[in-house]
């Protein structure tokens, strides 16, 4: 259902279009490198960032939303729509055991609207932000744009935030927040959120997560009790378009607390709440709902698990050959290894590189259904 045309077959489709629009329409083939450069990466072993593949009727409920055009501002005028928003939101509400969500443009905007909230929400005066050295950069923008002060915390060798550091920078000046992250970007490391907890909580501060990698991770139900079920745990951000098998944009921002509205408006009935998201349509949901009601909840559990022990696989193919290897066990295996071989592969998609303690190390992402470890493994240039 999502086969894309082979590159040779929509050669032919558009430069018959050109032909025919020659007066509009340039004819030096461009747009061939770029389907070259998409199809390239659909391949068994190529794991550099996280594109992963789409789940099989993705491109069709892309089609459904481009159709659509449904504003969902005006949620009367599109009662169908709206109605499938509400059932793939309420899909996560349940994983993730939160009453409020909606679905925003990425983890940018879903880092943003916590500390947005968090500071509206609180009536402390604190300015205090507290993340981990491996957070994500839009967590600096975030405070940058709302006037807070963000304040690192140190990792430890896996990339995780130390939680005795944690516990003491608390101890010394109560945050306003605290940003916990679940698959940080270089490692996909998840931090220790349960002991977090129990520490805002402590010291009333609002915990926010940004699962835009780990979100399928903490999704499964074998993880949802050990991980997820805090009573302090004020938001979370999660990007299925990173690890969900999702088209961009598809991104949904959940919440213990309920929106503030803003002021109404003279075209709109009802009040629109304050969030970063401004108007939005099916795009952002549409192809996660249409694979939901054809393939059900289960099949995005058990693809997420197939993944997840691919990932596995490579890390031991690694260790057999004595290589220093980190999982952060949301998908992301890095690793050291010399040789300008490697970085070869990096300039071709199979691999990218990313620091870890100051370290540079390799990194494969395995975010999507073929990526396989053992076709991923066999290009390694590695010695007998």
């Amino acid at each position: 259902m999502n086969q894309p045309l082979a590159a040779s077959q929509a050669d032919a489709l558009l430069t018959a279009l050109c032909d025919h629009h020659t007066d509009n329409i340039s004819t030096e083939p461009h747009y061939l490198a770029l389907l070259r450069e998409a199809e390239s990466y659909s391949r068994h072993d190529k794991a550099a960032h996280m594109t992963p593949d789409l789940a099989p009727y993705s491109l069709l409920g892309m089609q459904l939303a481009v159709l659509h055009q449904g504003n969902l501002l005006s949620a009367e005028l599109y009662p169908r729509l709206k109605q499938a928003e509400s059932d793939t939101l309420n899909w996560f509400k349940t994983c993730f055991d939160l009453p409020h969500a909606h679905f925003s443009h990425g983890g940018s905007d879903n880092n943003l609207q916590a500390l947005w909230q968090s500071r509206d929400y609180s009536s402390s005066g604190r300015k205090i932000v507290y993340a981990s050295e491996a957070r994500h950069y839009s967590i600096d923008k975030a405070c940058r744009i709302l006037g807070l002060d963000l304040v690192l915390i140190r990792c430890d060798v896996d990339d995780r935030i130390d939680i005795t550091a944690l516990e003491t920078a608390c101890r010394k000046r109560a945050p306003l927040a605290i940003i916990m992250t679940a698959g940080t970007s270089a490692a996909g490391a998840v931090d220790p959120i349960q002991p977090a907890s129990d520490i805002a909580s402590k010291y009333q501060s609002w915990l926010h997560v940004d699962a835009a990698w780990g979100g399928a991770l903490l999704m499964l139900p074998e993880h949802r009790d050990s991980l997820m079920r805090l009573t302090q745990l004020d938001s979370v951000g999660f990007d299925p378009h990173k690890s969900l098998f999702q088209p961009r944009p598809c991104s949904v921002y959940l919440s213990r607390h309920a929106p503030r509205h803003s002021l109404q408006t003279d075209y709109l009935n009802n009040t629109p709440s304050d969030r970063v998201t401004g108007s939005y349509g099916a795009e952002m949901f549409l192809p996660l709902w249409l694979n939901l009601k054809i393939l059900g909840e289960e099949w995005f559990y058990q693809q997420t698990r197939a993944r997840l022990e691919q990932a596995q696989l490579f890390s031991e193919l690694l260790r057999k050959r004595n290589i220093k290897t980190w999982n952060g066990g949301s998908g992301i295996i890095c690793f050291e290894a010399d040789g300008e071989a490697f970085d070869t592969l990096v300039a071709s998609g199979f691999l990218s590189k990313a620091k870890m303690n100051q370290n540079t190390v390799y990194r494969a992402v395995f975010a999507g259904i073929r990526t396989q470890a053992e076709a991923l493994f066999r290009v390694l240039p590695l010695s007998p």
